[in-house]
């Protein structure tokens, strides 16, 4: 292998399991300095994280080619970024990356069958058609569906120029390196891949029609290219504002869409966020989740200034959208009112107008007594539970007065009880 000649993908030589795959090189080509138990021991561990890779991400098929390629999809150079930007590449990017290519060929040829027979007769050959087991536990459904792209077209035989054009098309339809890994992600200085993001769909939020076609419209216009707002929505709990918005990414992620969650106390990294993803393809939505703020409280001038008035302006591939019980996100006590603050209606007013930072703002009341038993119905025929309606509905009835009162998120716990 000549790894160490790669000029764009040189982060794969911090990659774990290739500088053992190296080691493992220089051991078989320097038989003597090594015994056949240091070389058979390398050669196992590397063959057990390649197993463990393949059932993680429930890949079939060559675990070596397929480990190669989730690190060739994962990478960030100049070339997969570019590529991702649908930038015309230039031709000395374009020698580089096919230069590499040549080099990432003959390691994804590995003959692995080989090596293994001159460690050890008893040495077990690389699986070239594994089997993941079937779990119900969660995965990144994303990633395996993008690495099964990448299988479609890699197939044995093609060259460094044929290896180089399918990577660069995946890379501008997919994106690259955590962007075609992951569909959300959080902020820990730095973005974190969410693995398994919830799942829910618009199409599971019963009602609300009037809210849920407002969002839609103004997520649409944003991936279209097309002015669009920030977003408040707020409520009373449990009635599917969060849900509204995490929906959109089940909905809307094949067109490019990608999530950021973070919390109140993150909001002073609000301009490092926006900066991390300025430059990207994708367009982003920033989601902060129950947002409020107490009077002494004051992280909202962070997000404030990035809706507006910062003199660094927020990217076109960014909106926030936020979710809070409040319609005036920060505290008002009748208290400030008899303070003496010279400019004290000026104080309160800055307060005030933080909400009117959102271009749109949606209310989401609780459902009436109407429409909370016709989320009760529908949830229960999504579940199949066999019960008449009218003791449906009167057990509903009770368990509303008896717990939290109506909502869709009291309807779901009510479905819930009736299945445990």
């Amino acid at each position: 292998m000549k790894l160490h000649q790669l000029v764009l993908y040189r982060h794969l030589l911090d990659d774990a399991i290739l500088k053992k795959v190296q080691l493992l090189e220089l051991m078989t080509e320097e038989a003597s300095l090594y015994s056949s138990v240091s070389r058979e021991n390398c050669y196992n561990e590397i063959f057990s994280q390649l197993v463990s890779y393949s059932e993680k991400q429930q890949l079939s098929g060559d675990i070596w080619k397929n480990y190669l390629l989730g690190l060739l999809a994962g990478d960030e150079n100049a070339f997969s970024l570019a590529c991702e930007s649908a930038a015309d590449i230039s031709p000395s990017l374009y020698q580089l990356a096919l230069r590499d290519m040549s080099i990432l060929l003959e390691t994804y040829e590995w003959d692995w069958t080989t090596i293994a027979r001159s460690i050890s007769e008893d040495c077990t050959p690389l699986f070239n058609d594994f089997q993941p087991s079937r779990v119900d536990r969660p995965f990144n459904h994303h990633q395996q569906r993008n690495l099964h792209q990448l299988q479609q077209v890699l197939i044995a035989g093609i060259s460094p120029a044929h290896m180089t054009e399918h990577l660069a098309g995946f890379y501008t339809t997919a994106g690259c390196g955590s962007m075609n890994k992951y569909l959300a992600f959080r902020w820990d200085n730095g973005l974190i891949g969410i693995e398994s993001p919830d799942p829910v769909r618009l199409e599971d939020l019963v009602g609300y029609q009037y809210q849920k076609q407002i969002i839609i419209a103004n997520t649409e216009a944003f991936l279209e290219g097309r002015k669009a707002n920030n977003i408040l929505l707020y409520g009373e709990k449990g009635t599917g504002k969060s849900s509204s918005v995490k929906a959109l990414l089940n909905e809307y992620a094949a067109l490019g869409l990608r999530m950021i969650e973070i919390s109140k106390n993150q909001l002073i990294d609000i301009q490092p966020v926006l900066r991390s993803i300025k430059s990207r393809s994708q367009h982003f939505i920033i989601f902060i989740d129950d947002l409020s703020f107490e009077d002494f409280e004051v992280e909202y001038k962070y997000i404030k200034a990035s809706l507006e008035g910062s003199l660094e302006v927020k990217p076109d591939n960014v909106l926030l959208y936020v979710t809070s019980n409040r319609r005036n996100l920060i505290r008002e006590n009748w208290s400030e009112r008899a303070q003496d603050d010279v400019h004290g209606f000026d104080s309160r007013q800055e307060k005030l107008s933080f909400a009117d930072r959102f271009g749109i703002t949606i209310t989401y009341t609780s459902p009436d007594q109407d429409h909370f038993l016709a989320i009760v119905e529908t949830l229960a025929k999504r579940e199949g539970i066999e019960m008449s309606i009218e003791e449906l509905r009167l057990r509903a009835m009770q368990w509303e007065r008896k717990y939290h009162g109506r909502s869709g998120r009291s309807a779901v716990q009510f479905i819930a009880s009736l299945n445990a």
